[in-house]
C-alpha cells in the first residue's frame, strides 16, 4: 500500500543540482546548444517529468552520498533522535532510510506533487507520513527531534527573506535540543569565467542533462534539465531556479532564528569548512535558554 499524502495550502521545495563532477563548457557553445534544444523540446513544469526518472539518474547516487555523510555526522556529534522530518524530500529515499534504520516516525515534506507520488511508492509499508507544505510556513503535526534538508533544498529559497523565514519555522518545529542538518550550495561554485557548466546523468533508458548558468550579481542559478530517451523524438525540458548563499549569510540567518551552529563542513571531505567551498553541510541545534 502506498503512503498517503497529506496536503495543506502551502508547499515545500526541492533541489535539482548535484551529482557527477562539474564539466565546464564554453559560454557561447552552451547558449547555442540550449537555444537549439528549446526550439525542439517539449517544455514541462519543474519535476513533472523528471520525477519518474529521478531515482535512476540523479536521486539514487546522491542518496547514497547523503546517507553516508549523515551517518558520519551522527557519529561525530553523538546525535540521537526519536522522530524526524525530511524537508524537500523528493522521491522519499532519505525519509524512508531514516524510518527504516531507526524505526521512528518520519515526516517527508515536499512541493512537487509528482515527486510526492514517487515518494508514496518508495515509502509504502513504512511509518513515513508525506506532507505537501512550504518550508517557509512549515507546520508539522508535532515537533520532532531532527529535521534534514538535502540536495539543495535550502537553495530553492530564492527570494529576499525566504531563508530567514524558513529557518524560523524549522526552529519552531523542532523539540528543544533538536538538530537541523542540511546542505547548501555556496557562492564559491568553481564554474570559471564562463559562469556555465553542464552535467549528465545516465539511467537504464533515460539521459538527464543539466545546463547551469550563474548570475553572479543576483547570485541566482538557472538550471535547464533535459530528459531524453529512445521513446521520445524530442527531449523534455524543465527549468529550475536556485539561489547560492555565502556561509556568512547562512550562519547569520541561523543565529537570528535562535540556532547554535555546532559545525560547518565541506560536503565532500566533511572536514571543517575553514574556507569557502562549493557545498557545505551544516549541523545546527535548537538550544533553549
Amino acid at each position: 500500500m502506498a503512503a498517503p499524502v497529506y496536503e495543506s495550502s502551502s508547499h515545500s521545495r526541492r533541489g535539482a543540482h548535484g551529482g557527477t563532477p562539474l564539466q565546464l563548457v564554453d559560454r557561447e557553445a552552451c547558449e547555442i546548444e540550449m537555444s537549439w534544444r528549446m526550439t525542439v523540446a517539449t517544455m514541462a513544469l519543474p519535476y513533472s517529468r523528471l520525477a519518474t526518472e529521478y531515482d535512476a539518474t540523479i536521486g539514487a547516487p546522491f542518496f547514497r552520498e547523503t546517507r553516508d555523510r549523515f551517518e558520519r555526522l551522527v557519529q561525530k556529534y553523538g546525535l540521537s533522535f526519536r522522530s524526524a522530518a525530511d524537508i524537500g524530500c523528493g522521491t522519499g529515499l532519505f525519509a524512508r532510510y531514516l524510518q527504516r534504520s531507526r524505526k521512528i516516525p518520519v515526516f517527508a515534506v515536499d512541493l512537487s506533487e509528482s515527486m510526492l507520488r514517487m515518494a508514496s511508492k518508495n515509502c509504502r509499508e513504512t511509518d513515513v507520513k508525506l506532507l505537501r507544505q512550504d518550508m517557509r510556513y512549515l507546520t508539522l503535526p508535532e515537533p520532532v527531534d531532527l529535521i534534514t534538508a538535502n540536495f539543495d533544498t535550502v537553495n530553492h529559497l530564492v527570494k529576499a527573506g525566504d531563508l530567514r523565514q524558513a529557518l524560523r519555522q524549522i526552529f519552531a518545529n523542532l523539540n528543544a535540543g533538536g538538530h537541523f542538518i542540511f546542505d547548501v550550495v555556496t557562492n564559491c561554485l568553481p564554474i570559471g569565467r564562463s559562469r556555465h557548466y553542464r552535467r549528465r546523468f545516465d539511467g537504464p533508458r533515460r539521459r538527464v542533462t543539466q545546463a547551469v548558468r550563474l548570475d553572479p550579481i543576483r547570485r541566482l542559478l538557472s538550471i535547464v534539465v533535459s530528459i531524453s530517451s529512445p521513446e521520445t523524438l524530442n527531449p523534455i525540458v524543465e527549468r529550475h531556479h536556485e539561489r547560492v548563499y555565502s556561509p556568512a549569510e547562512v550562519g547569520g540567518a541561523l543565529q537570528e532564528a535562535g540556532f547554535i551552529i555546532r559545525g560547518v563542513h565541506d560536503a565532500v571531505t566533511l572536514t571543517a569548512a575553514r574556507a569557502c567551498v562549493p557545498r557545505i553541510v551544516v549541523v545546527a541545534q535548537k538550544v533553549t535558554r
